[in-house]
């Protein structure tokens, strides 16, 4: 193996054709130098420099050192400058699967912080059905999940941290049949569709012992409703242009972006409400930039808890009765 470090002081000694004055620019001595030259050539088993009365000169192996020591060199420079940079997250890419309601509530707004800081730094943030983001993490191709963790309980090969847990609700159209029902239950709300990704475990078996459309598996429980969607966004505009239900949390705002023109239905069951966390490859260390990303994820988090998540149709009734 060549060392680079003895590929430096060649190349010095190239340049002032001199051990004396080769040696003061490396900030050694001249025995040090000389006994590096040697090494070098007892390494590559050539000879290197000619010694003359006139100083140094490179022989022709000297002379192609030359040429690819330059480039060795230049490459471990740049090499270092890419670590150092990443190490202090400048750049470098950062590869997120997100489950749809992680992703609105905290994930995008962290990243939006992430790179407000840190420009140079790239991430792709992809958001995936929950049941995918698991194997995609094991697999490498996610940096970091964020998805259900009831899909992890006896998953040895992941880490996995969890995260605040926040109410769901249900959204539908302006003049959808449900509005202005009081009293609603399960049956009268799950006979219309739901917009929504897979439902998973137990939650899934309370899902479809409403009576919901869709399909159950018995083996997991997990319930695949009528219309199955990755994106919340998407969901909402499917729910907006038909009867369908629009799953939402009041955490993403207490206001009406939570919704996007849909109206909050007064009807929520205990087991609706999220169950997601991170998740990533045990006994891999986490690069700057995923633990930064991780550190704004819990502020976002934690901003949300003091906030409250009071559902927008009971904020409402609640001002109306002061």
């Amino acid at each position: 193996m060549i060392e680079l470090r003895l590929v430096r002081d060649a190349l010095t000694l190239a340049r002032f054709r001199n051990f004396a004055r080769a040696a003061e620019a490396l900030n050694t001595t001249q025995p040090t130098l000389s006994r590096n030259i040697a090494a070098l050539e007892r390494s590559l088993g050539v000879r290197l420099f000619d010694r003359t009365r006139m100083g140094v000169e490179t022989t022709a192996f000297g002379r192609l050192l030359l040429e690819r020591g330059a480039a060795l060199l230049g490459g471990e420079a740049e090499l270092r400058r890419e670590i150092e940079l990443l190490a202090g997250l400048e750049v470098g890419t950062l590869v997120i699967g997100a489950a749809p309601f992680p992703a609105e509530i905290s994930v995008a707004p962290a990243i939006a912080r992430l790179i407000a800081s840190r420009p140079g730094l790239h991430v792709e943030l992809i958001t995936a059905n929950p049941q995918d983001i698991p194997t995609a993490v094991r697999e490498g191709r996610f940096h970091l999940g964020l998805a259900d963790l009831r899909l992890l309980d006896e998953d040895q090969r992941l880490h996995i941290e969890p995260l605040p847990r926040h109410p769901i609700f249900i959204a539908v159209r302006p003049g959808h049949p449900l509005l202005g029902r009081r009293d609603l239950k399960a049956e009268d709300v799950f006979r219309f569709p739901v917009a929504a990704t897979h439902v998973l475990g137990l939650i899934g078996t309370a899902m479809a012992a409403t009576g919901a459309a869709g399909a159950s598996d018995p083996r997991t429980g997990d319930f695949t409703p009528p219309v199955t969607v990755d994106s919340l966004s998407l969901a909402r505009q499917i729910a907006l242009a038909s009867d369908a239900l629009a799953p939402y949390t009041p955490a993403v705002s207490t206001d009406e972006s939570a919704t996007r023109g849909l109206v909050p239905l007064d009807f929520h069951l205990p087991w609706m409400q999220t169950n997601y966390g991170f998740m990533h490859l045990r006994g891999r260390t986490l690069s700057p930039a995923a633990q930064a990303f991780m550190s704004l994820v819990r502020e976002v988090e934690a901003e949300v808890a003091r906030g409250g998540t009071v559902p927008p149709s009971r904020q409402t009734r609640s001002r109306s009765r002061k």
